[in-house]
């Protein structure tokens, strides 16, 4: 005896279009790799100025920075760091950086991933949410953001959002939903 399937049926149906579920519910996809774009970051080891990479005798220091090839770093975005486990006091940094300021388009003193996140940040503070106000927000999950940076764009998108999710459209978490008659 053949077993029926409940729900199944013998006859065939009209194939129906696909819905576009994120379309339907109002969200709109927030990118932040696309919203905040940052090219590839060049690195800087401050180590390579030092006396056997450890020690930093300031005269030295200078004039090694003033004899490096600055045009490398031109139309880059640069990581300053120190490799080594030498102490670099804070001038140091500075005086790289003055050698770096006609060059580079932007530079930052950390790993390239910190670097980056100091620059999205930078980026952030001058983004317009204005068209974000009222909306029903998915934050794209699946990016290669760090939670600092999404942290900060939704500490700033909250206030105006109406319902903030997290994730992709087929499995997102909703994160904040502004309450009726609260104001904006």
């Amino acid at each position: 005896m053949a077993q029926k399937v409940v729900g199944s049926s013998p006859t065939a149906r009209p194939m129906e279009a696909p819905v576009n579920k994120v379309e339907a519910a109002g969200l709109v996809t927030i990118d932040l790799e696309k919203l905040l774009p940052v090219p590839p970051i060049m690195a800087l080891d401050i180590a390579q100025f030092l006396e056997e990479g450890l020690l930093l005798r300031e005269k030295t220091f200078r004039a090694l920075l003033k004899t490096h090839d600055w045009s490398a770093y031109a139309g880059k975005f640069v990581a300053i760091f120190v490799s080594t486990d030498a102490i670099v006091p804070p001038w140091a940094y500075l005086l790289v950086g003055m050698y770096l300021a006609p060059h580079a388009v932007y530079y930052g003193v950390g790993t390239a991933e910190e670097v980056r996140d100091l620059y999205r940040l930078t980026l952030l503070e001058r983004l317009d949410l204005e068209a974000f106000r009222d909306k029903r927000l998915l934050l794209r999950g699946c990016a290669s953001i760090s939670e600092r940076v999404m942290t900060e764009f939704f500490r700033r998108v909250m206030p105006i959002a109406q319902l903030v999710f997290y994730g992709e459209a087929c499995s997102s978490v909703p994160v904040y939903k502004r309450r009726v008659g609260e104001k904006v």
